[in-house]
């Protein structure tokens, strides 16, 4: 006779000590609840409040005295990509193998995929420009398509333009890279142009709060931080964007540093804007607050810890490849040295190495 016994159940002293890896008992898998999407209510809410920019109030909440200079330029740590460069000063855009070209690029418009979208209203391909041209020769360029932009969104806001998280990156590259933008002698231009980035400081004070919560939060906030130190009068404002700030990293950061939305893309997204505004803070010799790079100290192992055994990221959330040199650029930017992170509490990733293996496990809830 097969003598098979019934596994004995184990007893209480038997169980893992919760104390060892520090996760209490039972929470081993559980949800996150700023997660969820947007509620019906909230979805609504949201849907009147894009509607009210095209209302003579919004329009009236977005005028004020505009600065006649920049308070200073700060430094971009983070190089651009000198291929998508030298096709603009070819003639036209390019972004993940799509072209745009420069001379029927029309903002009104804009038929084109959303990511390419943001990528040209958020102004991030003047950061290209400059890796491989001098101020005489992407001037020229950087003003013809910023004369495009202001004819057709300068007065009147609308998505995905003034979206929140576009604003506030469209602010940061303004600003780091005004030398591309302001060195016309039209001073009507230049007027434009600094009237319209204090009229998006005005729009962020605003929306900020109203963007989603995670990534787009934090850089909107962000935005206005940065704005607070480049625009003249802004000692209010900087005691309001470093409070709305830090509300925006504890929600969208877990406590060991990962994104909310645990994608490896909205990692790096995260660390390079949390870098270009304590780039703002060092051009000004002004201390950043501590939360600053106590998140950047968070964030840059939790992203080190998707990097396979050449640099690259691996291809998470719908996430492709990423070069190994631009992991390497973003984390630099930061200034954090930093070991990768191998056991996430929160964000559900962990790591397992081994000499040259290296073993990447997504250990969330399913969603």
């Amino acid at each position: 006779m097969n003598d098979r016994r019934r596994p004995t159940p184990p007893s209480p002293g038997d169980a893992p000590d919760a104390a060892a890896d520090g996760i209490e008992q039972g929470k081993r898998l559980i949800r996150v609840a700023d997660d969820k999407g947007l509620s019906l209510s909230q979805k609504i809410a949201n849907r009147f409040y894009l509607l009210s920019w095209k209302t003579p109030l919004h329009s009236r909440r977005l005028k004020g005295k505009y600065p006649l200079k920049l308070l200073a330029v700060p430094d971009d740590d983070v190089p651009g990509d000198p291929r998508a460069g030298q096709a603009i000063r070819a003639g036209y855009f390019l972004f993940r193998g799509l072209k745009q070209p420069v001379d029927t690029l029309d903002f009104a418009k804009l038929d084109l995929i959303p990511d390419f979208a943001d990528h040209l209203h958020g102004f991030r391909w003047l950061r290209d420009l400059a890796s491989v041209a001098s101020r005489e020769q992407g001037a020229p360029i950087a003003e013809g398509v910023m004369r495009k932009w202001l004819e057709v969104h300068a007065e009147t806001p609308s998505e995905p333009a003034w979206r929140a998280d576009n604003a506030a990156w469209r602010l940061l590259f303004w600003t780091t890279h005004a030398p591309l933008i302001l060195s016309s002698s039209d001073l009507v231009y230049r007027s434009l142009v600094l009237n319209c980035v204090a009229r998006t400081a005005r729009h962020l004070d605003r929306s900020a709060d109203k963007a989603p919560v995670g990534l787009p939060r934090i850089v909107a906030w962000g935005g206005i931080v940065a704005a607070s130190l480049l625009i003249p009068g802004g000692a209010a404002r900087k005691v309001f964007g470093e409070a709305g700030l830090k509300r925006a990293i504890d929600a969208g950061i877990h406590a060991d540093g990962g994104i909310l939305s645990r994608s490896p893309l909205d990692q790096m997204e995260a660390i390079m804007l949390l870098s270009m505004v304590q780039a703002v803070y060092d051009v000004r010799r002004e201390p950043a607050p501590a939360f600053l790079q106590d998140a950047l100290s968070r964030t840059v192992p939790a992203l080190l810890s998707l990097a396979h055994g050449d640099g690259g990221l691996g291809s998470w959330q719908g996430a492709a490849a990423v070069d190994p040199a631009r992991v390497s650029a973003i984390v630099a930017a930061s200034r954090v040295r930093s070991r990768p992170l191998r056991q996430a509490r929160d964000w559900g990733y962990q790591r397992i190495a081994a000499g040259q293996t290296v073993l990447q496990i997504d250990a969330a809830p399913p969603p």
